[in-house]
């Protein structure tokens, strides 16, 4: 026995590495595990409108590991990181003011990740940060944001997606200096009405800049040099932050992000966040009355700032956290309906982007609603189990795997580049479909694991195995831009067609974007590139434009792509991609936009020459109603566009013939009256 034990010495040490390499090999595989097992998390809400969201994970110690989704007015348009003091008034597309409260609990967090920087502060060219009219040449042409030059139509009521009609100029600002803040560069601030201080401002921002504009230099334009640094230093801070940004979401619509895990996560516990917030959200604690505009320090304030707009700081946003774990098998289906707190829109308050608890008794000062439709709590909407902010994983889909719901979320295996996006409903998206004959450890970026967007519940799965031989959509076919056939939105509004694709795994999406520089490839088309809007002139603004995805290949697809500029040359791109995050060919079509017509036509033809002025206070009420009730529907549009084809002809025969005025004003009278009740 003990000669055969010493024969075999050598070949029980071989047994023993070989029972240690495959120890090690199993537990390098259960290290690897989320990447193979939850190699998806799918993010799932129903937003209220006009929300601005931010969506992040932390480890089980409370460290930020990546954001996931940042909408587009953070991380694209600059509103928390843009001149302006940052309690000035707000309006439709209020272009000063940095919204320090908008997100603040996904800034601090974020700017907490080990190896984390800071963005560039904005400030005024050489206005004194509380005025919000120009004092002196520092502007250029701003084709985003504007001044409401009506104060009426400028209160949060009245706000409306044409309220900002007339070319609008703006300070795109410049960064604050080492020496401004040696010298006390500030902005003015209330913390209480009529007690108002100048408050020294810090070098660094929590929030990036506005990365929509190219500095002008052409004649007249005023531009400081800076603005040309604006969209790369906020890459250089955040260089997944053309990946995660994301359209304002359709409110009261399902939305569902989903986030590739990085196989280098370990598995373990981590923590999913959404804060959510919405201007101007009141109730009786957070309200116009309890912190209304701010007037003091008076010299720092002009009739821009106090008299127009209206008070943006409601209710603060909220959080809510969903606690999971990678690697412990099995799906994830963790949501919740509570917040886990709030924070302080107050960039001067102690508390400024810590988690508050809420509380939710009237009694309480600063109690937040949980029971107003659209404010507080209810930001985020119930969904069928009773949850506000869901937490769902799975694995990839195979071809005709018997598991494979019949319209599967996501499931990335992700080329670079991929996008994030949020999706709207097709009801809102104003969507066609056409029968036709088919002819840092701080913070990763997710560029390379990127988040996607789906709108089902159930997770899917996959065989591992067969991972790699997966067949990605076939190309997009036969993209075309159409100039829109109602002449009062053709500058603004383009007609897209094309046909569906052939897939062999069902689609999650077409991802649709749209670009004023060339899109020629990946890069291009996501850096270049912003997520289309839908064609609307709602209240809340264009939201994100979604393309079904359950057409069968070679019928045409239709929709219309909003919120443009006119006489723009635009470059759209459009790709599919399957329930595994697989990316078809990229389409490129372009188009520029025509000439507003409505500006031309804009005074209301008939009216105009019976009051004999388009300024005339019964010409100014029609408008209203035709910009407010006719142009935001269909059937309104269709009208206007009838008179439109026929009045500026009519006008020009009455226009010599005073009786003929005279009677015309008779006939208005009750359609005048009418108007002035319904504006009033």
């Amino acid at each position: 026995m003990f000669a055969l034990r010493s024969a075999s010495r050598t070949d029980g040490v071989v047994a023993r590495r070989l029972c240690s390499c495959v120890a090690a090999a199993l537990l390098l595989a259960t290290l690897r595990a989320p990447a193979a097992a939850q190699n998806v998390l799918s993010f799932k809400y129903t937003p209220a409108p006009r929300a601005q969201i931010a969506i992040w994970i932390e480890d089980g110690s409370g460290q930020f590991l990546s954001t996931v989704a940042l909408t587009e007015a953070v991380g694209y348009r600059g509103i928390g990181n843009r001149p302006g003091a940052s309690d000035m008034n707000s309006g439709y597309r209020w272009p000063y003011g940095r919204r320090e409260g908008v997100l603040p609990i996904w800034a601090h967090r974020r700017a907490s990740a080990p190896n984390a920087q800071l963005f560039p502060r904005v400030v005024f060219q050489s206005r004194i940060e509380g005025l919000a009219s120009r004092t002196t040449a520092d502007q250029s042409l701003d084709s985003y944001y504007c001044l409401q030059f009506d104060a009426k139509k400028s209160a949060l009521e009245e706000l409306d997606a044409v309220s900002c009609a007339t070319p609008f100029s703006s300070d795109k600002g410049r960064y604050l200096t080492e020496q401004d803040v040696m010298l006390n560069y500030g902005e003015p601030y209330e913390p209480m009405p009529g007690q108002g201080v100048r408050q020294p401002l810090p070098l660094k921002s929590l929030y990036p800049p506005r990365m929509d504009v190219t500095r002008c230099t052409a004649a007249g334009c005023y531009d400081h040099a800076d603005v040309a640094r604006f969209a790369d230093d906020a890459r250089a801070v955040m260089p997944d932050i053309d990946t995660v940004t994301i359209a304002t979401p359709a409110g009261d619509t399902a939305q569902s992000v989903l986030f590739t895990v990085p196989a280098s996560w370990p598995p373990g516990d981590y923590h999913a966040y959404i804060e959510v917030n919405v201007e101007g959200d009141y109730n009786q604690a957070w309200s116009a009355q309890r912190f209304p505009t701010p007037t003091t320090p008076m010299a720092d304030r002009d009739l821009f700032s106090t008299d127009y707009g209206y008070p943006y700081r409601g209710q603060p946003s909220i959080a809510w956290q969903v606690s999971f774990q990678l690697g412990a098998g099995g799906d994830i289906d963790a949501g919740v309906a509570e917040p886990a707190g709030r924070s302080s829109w107050d960039y001067w308050a102690a508390s400024y982007g810590a988690i508050e608890p809420i509380v939710t008794t009237s009694a309480d000062p600063n109690a937040i609603s949980m029971n107003v439709p659209n404010s507080g709590i209810d930001r985020l909407h119930l969904d069928a189990k009773g949850r506000r902010f869901t937490v769902q994983s799975g694995k990839l889909a195979t071809p005709g795997t018997a598991e494979t719901p019949e319209r599967p979320s996501v499931e990335p295996a992700p080329p670079p580049g991929a996008m994030a996006g949020t999706m709207a409903s097709p009801a809102d998206a104003g969507v066609q479909v056409k029968a036709a004959a088919a002819g840092r450890p701080g913070e990763p970026s997710n560029t390379d694991q990127p988040a996607a967007m789906s709108g089902v519940d159930e997770p899917v799965r996959r065989d591992d195995s067969t991972a790699q031989t997966l067949t990605p959509p076939g190309p997009v076919r036969d993209l075309e831009l159409i100039k829109h056939e109602e002449a009062v939105h053709a500058h603004k509004w383009v007609h897209m067609r094309m046909r569906a694709v052939d897939s062999a795994l069902p689609l999650h999406a077409y991802e649709v974007r749209v670009a004023t520089e060339p899109m020629t490839d990946e890069t291009s088309f996501i850096r270049q590139g912003r997520q289309a809007k839908n064609a609307s002139d709602a209240k809340e603004g264009p939201s994100y434009l979604q393309l079904p995805t359950d057409v069968p290949a070679g019928e045409w697809i239709e929709a219309t792509i909003g919120d443009l500029y006119e006489q723009t040359h635009y470059y759209v791109g459009v790709r599919a991609r399957n329930v595994n995050n697989q990316a078809g060919p990229i389409a490129f079509a372009e188009l520029t936009t025509p000439k507003r017509e409505f500006a031309t036509v804009s005074p209301c033809f008939i009216a105009t020459v019976a009051y004999g002025s388009p300024l005339a206070r019964e010409v100014g009420a029609l408008r209203h109603v035709r910009d407010r009730y006719l142009l935001s529907n269909a059937l309104g549009r269709a009208a206007v566009n009838v008179y439109y084809h026929y009045g500026a002809d009519l006008a020009r025969w009455v226009r010599p013939h005073p009786t003929i005025r005279g009677a015309l004003r008779v006939v208005l009278a009750p359609l005048v009256a009418l108007a002035e009740q319904v504006t009033d």
